[in-house]
């Protein structure tokens, strides 16, 4: 078959039954003489996905919800492959589009058979879990990958993968694995790699293969359409069948897929905001993520951690990578729990440990929605040790490039944009979550019996009004009562300004943020190790530039040294993502350097990533400054940073 994606090969293999989709045919577009769909579902790093949940805990509330991330990946392949031929049946320009594209970009002679394109999707949807961690979202910041698969996984590419998060990583050093590469040698490694990761790719890729993306990876593509379906039918209910979204599909361009009917994609985004409202976020489902957040940080702090293999692994390889998963990190929490060790353990992580191993059901939990608090600054309430808490932060919204294609009276046809027609679903699709829980608001677990005079405090500061700001700046850090974050905080304007410094600075560092805390000024500046919900350090550096407007550089000799001895430190991540931002223009991510010492003291730190020839520093020399010194230097530097987005935009960020 060499006309239409998605058909049937010549090597048929027996269905897998699923209790989703019915029967799931696995196999293969092409002629091959050995199959390679059936291989690649019998391959380690693919049965490794029957040991990892789909929903995490999610099963505390939902006792049906124990489906795997290996069904949900023979799903999403099997959703691909129906997408593929609703799509070349539709719309059969896009097969050729396709495959012109791919000869253009492998210089590809004879062309690429639109059955051999098709495996290759057929295999990047099947294969794009495989770097999943169990119960991820309390783990993807405590396993990474270290420096050496990162080296060998971007060498492969021909990507910087230093700053990609985990998932992506993993998911690539499975694929290079050699049992999986023998797998593929008929196919294209290196196009199946960036079909599952290509989001982080960066340069010319950026533009490539739209239409495949938002296929693999997008508002209404084949893994949405499997586990949508699949956590509803375990969970809360199925509203519609895939294939009727499927069906309302007309074609995939450059900005998303292009449908038919309304009715059908608000029944599936509807399911969706249930599921993100009921199943992902809810209460207890959290509850256990705060848990396994905190036993393996305490792990890590307390002098057990070389007693165990996997709790205190942090930089990962791929032989550990495969044995990870659900079953083997719940052994070894079990293993500890029963073990002398537990009681070398900190308070909190014990009691983590008990009610993460027992779920004896002795906690009760409240929201503190978001609100107008007392004026002055937050109080000081000590949380106490068994008492647990997270934030939702608020998430940008974006825009849909999901449209329509509605008649006109003319007898023409119009895109309309979803949100345009979609009646009370205009938030969904633009929305990184759905209604509950409020962005914004901290979710607090605590003892039913609780006692004690912490709690009696954290009472108290509810009765106040007090405890969310409270506990917001706790989560963020503070120094002596000048929070280390002000980006969210009533009072607070002008642009989210990142401070970048080494922590032997820290003296010089405290004085400047005082600064900008005095004049009511938007900043951040990462007082902790682990500042925030559990992230890395390195994870913490880099979302700390993401997450601002600009950045002040607290250059010194201790930061010049970091950058040269420790090329994979936090130091340096925060300088290559500020390099990112800049690379449309400078001004769209102004950095002001200030100096802690003699500006040729400092000359060797990599200012040529940041534009600069000579690093234009602003004010004095900080080490032995006075505090209206420090003042006139910290006015500067702010003045320098809107005076870039008054040159670039005429409007300051707020």
């Amino acid at each position: 078959m060499t006309g239409a994606l998605g058909g049937g090969g010549t090597t048929p293999q027996p269905p897998v039954r699923d209790a989703v989709h019915g029967p799931i045919d696995v196999s293969d577009t092409t002629g091959s003489p050995s199959p390679v769909l059936a291989r690649l579902i019998q391959s380690r790093p693919v049965q490794r996905l029957r040991r990892i949940k789909q929903l995490g805990f999610a099963s505390q509330s939902y006792v049906a919800a124990d489906h795997s991330r290996y069904a949900h990946s023979i799903g999403t392949m099997h959703v691909m492959r129906r997408l593929l031929g609703q799509v070349a049946g539709q719309h059969s320009q896009l097969t050729a589009t396709l495959i012109r594209e791919y000869a253009a970009v492998y210089d590809s002679e004879p062309p690429l058979a639109a059955d051999v394109l098709a495996e290759h999707l057929l295999v990047a949807a099947l294969l794009q879990d495989l770097g999943e961690l169990p119960y991820q979202q309390a783990t993807r910041d405590f396993f990474v990958p270290d420096d050496d698969l990162r080296e060998w996984v971007g060498s492969k590419i021909e990507q910087d993968v230093s700053l990609w998060p985990a998932k992506p990583v993993f998911t690539l050093a499975c694929l290079y694995e050699d049992e999986i590469q023998d797998v593929l040698a008929e196919l294209n490694l290196h196009f199946i790699a960036f079909l599952v990761t290509a989001e982080r790719w960066r340069g010319e890729w950026q533009s490539r293969f739209l239409p495949l993306r938002h296929m693999l990876d997008g508002e209404i593509d084949a893994d949405r359409l499997d586990y949508v379906h699949r956590d509803a039918q375990h969970t809360i209910g199925v509203l519609g069948k895939s294939g009727d979204v499927i069906s309302a599909i007309l074609s995939y361009d450059e900005l998303g897929p292009v449908c038919s009917d309304p009715a059908q994609l608000g029944n599936f985004l509807a399911m969706r905001a249930h599921l993100y409202s009921s199943v992902y976020f809810a209460p207890h489902n959290r509850f256990r993520v705060m848990l396994l957040k905190s036993i393996l940080q305490g792990v890590r702090e307390s002098p057990v951690a070389e007693q165990f293999l996997l709790l205190p692994a942090r930089h990962i390889g791929t032989a550990a990578f495969l044995e990870l998963d659900d079953v083997s990190l719940e052994a070894e929490i079990t293993s500890l729990s029963r073990s002398p060790l537990r009681a070398r353990l900190s308070k909190r992580t014990s009691i983590a440990l008990t009610e993460f191993t027992s779920s004896t059901g002795a906690y009760e939990h409240f929201w503190l929605r978001e609100q107008e608090n007392p004026a002055g600054e937050p109080p000081a309430v000590s949380v106490p040790q068994d008492v647990f808490f997270e934030i939702y932060e608020p998430s940008a919204p974006r825009r849909s490039g999901v449209r329509l294609a509605m008649p006109t009276p003319i007898g023409e046809t119009e895109l309309v944009g979803i949100t345009e027609v979609n009646g009370p679903y205009f938030e969904v699709p633009t929305s990184g979550r759905a209604t509950l829980p409020i962005p914004g608001d901290v979710l607090v677990f605590y003892p039913r019996n609780g006692r004690g005079r912490d709690l009696s405090l954290l009472k108290k500061a509810f009765q106040d009004n007090t405890l969310r700001t409270a506990l917001v700046a706790k989560a963020r850090g503070e120094w002596n009562g000048v929070p280390a974050d002000t980006r969210q905080l009533p009072g607070f304007d002008g642009p989210a300004v990142f401070v970048s410094y080494c922590v032997d600075d820290i003296t010089t560092v405290r004085r400047l943020v005082k600064e900008l805390h005095r004049r009511r000024r938007r900043y951040y500046a990462i007082v902790e190790p682990n500042q925030g919900i559990g992230g890395t350090t390195a994870r913490n550096s880099i979302d700390g530039v993401l997450r601002t407007d600009a950045a002040i550089v607290v250059a010194s000799r201790s930061y010049q040294d970091r950058c040269q001895t420790q090329l994979n430190g936090n130091i340096m991540h925060e300088i290559r993502t500020m390099h990112d931002r800049r690379i449309p223009a400078p001004s769209g991510y102004p950095v002001v350097p200030v100096s802690v010492h003699p500006h040729r003291e400092v000359a060797n730190i990599p200012w040529s990533l940041l534009g600069m020839d000579a690093p234009p520093f602003t004010g004095t020399v900080l080490e032995k400054a006075s505090d209206p010194e420090l003042g006139a230097t910290v006015e500067a530097a702010l003045a320098a940073i809107g005076s870039e987005f008054a040159g670039a935009a005429g409007e300051l960020p707020r």
